[in-house]
């Protein structure tokens, strides 16, 4: 029974290292692959990036509703300056990826141009805010609809929005916000909280009408 249990423990002690084995063979192989493709990027030819989806601003976002708050004129003067600007959002796509697809030379300009969609995204968020508190919500509601179009994930500028139909009793707009909300990237960190909390704004709606 010893010798049993004994040859047991060899083998499975076996089992596991050549497990081991196997298993760094294959994260060396996909470091070295890693890093080859990293390499490569560097030296991958320049590709015109016109046929990118850059942000379009719609011609009648609000930002010139007057106004004495020195930050919400910055937010103004910022998202003026954007509009003239290349924006685009990259997340979710490797720098390597980027330098494969558009050449190293682009690098740059794309960099920038995903930095400006991360701005825009969270001023106009922020001077939706800002809007909501001085009564300006149809002008809110419009950035904020426009973040949401730009597929900001901002958890903050779907529940404004959810709370804007939820007061107005609009279920055909509150859904329409869940289902894009839905179509969120799974990656986003924000996505099942904007849901969660979305729902329990709909089934609110459900139970105080």
């Amino acid at each position: 029974m010893k010798l049993l249990t004994l040859t047991s423990v060899v083998l499975m002690g076996l089992v596991i290292n050549n497990a081991i084995r196997r298993s760094n063979a294959r994260s060396k192989k996909a470091m070295e692959e890693f890093w080859e493709k990293e390499r490569s990027s560097y030296k991958a030819p320049s590709h015109p990036v016109g046929d990118l989806d850059f942000i379009e601003f719609p011609g009648d976002l609000p930002l010139d509703i007057p106004t004495n708050n020195p930050r919400v004129r910055e937010y103004q003067e910022t998202l003026k300056i954007l509009e003239n600007e290349k924006v685009l959002d990259l997340s979710g796509i490797t720098n390597t990826d980027i330098r494969m697809a558009y050449g190293n030379k682009n690098m740059e300009e794309l960099s920038r141009a995903d930095m400006r969609y991360t701005t825009l995204c969270r001023f106009l968020n922020n001077l939706a805010m800002e809007y909501m508190k001085i009564g300006y919500t149809v002008e809110a509601e419009k950035l904020l609809c426009f973040a949401i179009s730009c597929g900001s994930d901002i958890k903050e500028t779907y529940l404004m929005t959810g709370r804007m139909y939820m007061e107005k009793e609009d279920r055909v707009s509150l859904n329409s916000l869940i289902e894009k909300a839905e179509k969120l990237p799974d990656t986003s960190h924000t996505k099942k909280d904007i849901l969660r909390e979305l729902t329990d704004l709909k089934n609110l709606m459900d139970i105080v009408s």
